[in-house]
């Protein structure tokens, strides 16, 4: 792989980061899409709000006018929701979605003309909580079920052009974001529920990194018959 230009969104932390910085040591042309800076030396920072549709066609529309072309866009940006049902207000409800859902459609939407002019690919990340029920997080887990369902649904309408579509659906992972939330996550959940939020196999929890390299190969020659592809990383929490 030499010299794609690649397009990630919540580059400045996380699996973001993480990803960005792999296709960067693999000699890509990287754009690192985020509300705030941060991303890898090497990647270069377009401020973006990915819940926005005059922030999203703005900043894809630059990238294409640079090179003609789109040949990866990576769907990283999100936010999470953990609590109880009756504790979610309107706004966070629609927050999450905003991000977690339209974000994905906004972008994969502006980059179409793009992606066609390279026979490109898309690669989303979704979560278990899109495959799975999962307690205490309705909200989340109906955005990335929506995700999921998006990926499958591109993957078929664009399978015709080559364009492919894919996704991956992590568990835990060890990121800023899933600590901060952690911090606050009630202490008296039922327990026989609660026991599905956790994997079945032994060990620390999914690092960024291991997540980015998910997205390297996806979006690789080696994954070119891989399309409409739901690849959980959860530690048998699916």
């Amino acid at each position: 792989m030499t010299e794609r230009v690649v397009v990630v969104t919540g580059a400045a932390s996380g699996i973001g980061h993480a990803t960005s910085a792999l296709f960067r040591d693999l000699g890509e042309v990287v754009y690192g899409l985020d509300i705030t800076p941060g991303v890898p030396e090497g990647v270069e920072f377009l401020e973006c709000d990915v819940s926005s549709k005059a922030s999203v066609v703005t900043v894809i529309e630059t990238i294409g006018a640079r090179h003609g072309r789109i040949d990866v866009l990576a769907n990283v940006a999100g936010i999470v929701q953990f609590g109880r049902f009756e504790g979610i207000s309107e706004e966070q409800f629609d927050r999450t979605h905003a991000v977690d859902l339209k974000g994905p459609f906004l972008t994969m939407q502006a980059a179409l003309p793009f992606l066609r002019a390279s026979t490109g690919c898309v690669v989303n990340v979704s979560s278990v909580a899109g495959n799975v029920a999962q307690p205490y997080s309705a909200a989340y887990a109906a955005a990335k079920g929506g995700l999921t369902m998006l990926t499958r649904a591109l993957a078929l309408e664009l399978a015709p052009e080559g364009i492919r579509v894919n996704a991956v659906c992590p568990g835990t992972v060890d990121t800023p974001l899933v600590a901060g939330v952690a911090q606050t996550f009630p202490t008296d959940l039922d327990r026989r529920v609660s026991e599905r939020l956790f994997g079945m196999l032994p060990g620390p929890p999914i690092t960024p990194a291991e997540l980015g390299s998910a997205i390297v190969y996806l979006s690789s020659p080696e994954a070119r018959m891989v399309t409409g592809a739901v690849f959980a990383f959860d530690a048998g929490m699916s």
